[in-house]
């Protein structure tokens, strides 16, 4: 099963919740097969999730690249905010625009998940 998560809020609450979403995919037998691929793709405030002085749930993070999840930040909104790629957490990359990678990502067959 393929699966983006669209993250644009900057309430870490709402940012964690996604997190939450897709790791909770992530472990549902019902619908994920070894042959997951999952994305969280943040844009506007969302990147905050993904930079290093104001992610929340660094930990989290961490746990979502474990598993292999594909983390994207917009690079329009990091530079609107200032961020570098040296800024983000490990294992973050950035894409163009986040909604260039969203409407990639639906191209390619992946399940849309806008998160809260």
């Amino acid at each position: 099963m393929q699966t983006v998560f669209h993250v644009s809020s900057p309430d870490p609450g709402d940012q964690q919740h996604a997190m939450v979403n897709a790791l909770n995919l992530l472990a549902d037998n019902s619908v994920s097969s070894s042959a997951d691929d999952v994305a969280i793709v943040a844009n506007g405030a969302g990147v905050r999730m993904f930079v290093t002085e104001t992610a929340s749930n660094r930990d989290m993070v961490d746990t979502l690249r474990e598993q292999d999840v594909t983390l994207l930040a917009c690079r329009n909104s990091l530079d609107g905010m200032g961020a570098t790629d040296a800024d983000l957490l490990p294992g973050v990359e950035e894409a163009p625009s986040g909604s260039g990678a969203l409407a990639r990502f639906q191209d390619e067959g992946y399940g849309y998940i806008k998160a809260p």
